[in-house]
């Protein structure tokens, strides 16, 4: 117990504001080499023993002769796509599609153009931002055979 640091002895530390006082507690015996043959009235946190392993099998249920049948999933599988897919956009990246001029891609909104380069774009398109397109609406199959 230690009121002050200046009471503390050399060497030791000080835990102030704690209700703990050696002077109130005996000191706990010091473990010794050797563990005891008897069973402890209180639980311990060391292993207990254990039957060594054993060569044979454990008793398990056997195996069916018919093999297991797969039945059709709920869902067909969907085919990959020839895009890539993107992390969540930000909003000025929601904004940016490709498009031949600012008339023609604020009217359009063909396709986005996330990382703003116009190498996202088809031949002759060019990435514009701010374009106030929502979503994309394609490229329409007779204009896009021209590209």
């Amino acid at each position: 117990h230690c009121p002050t640091a200046s009471e503390c002895p050399m060497g030791e530390i000080c835990y102030f504001g704690t209700r703990c006082d050696v002077r109130t507690h005996a000191p706990t015996p010091p473990p010794t080499r050797r563990p005891t043959d008897s069973p402890t009235p209180f639980p311990t946190a060391s292993p207990t023993a254990s039957d060594a392993p054993s060569w044979s099998p454990t008793a398990s249920s056997e195996p069916s002769v018919a093999p297991t049948k797969q039945g059709p999933t709920r869902s067909p599988t969907k085919s990959p796509t020839k895009r890539p897919t993107w992390s969540p956009l930000t909003d000025v990246q929601t904004e940016m599609f490709c498009g031949l001029s600012w008339q023609d891609v604020t009217s359009k909104c063909r396709e986005r153009c996330p990382s703003g380069e116009d190498t996202e774009c088809p031949e002759g398109f060019f990435c514009f931002a701010y374009t106030g397109c929502q979503e994309e609406k394609g490229y329409p199959e007779d204009e896009y055979q021209h590209l």
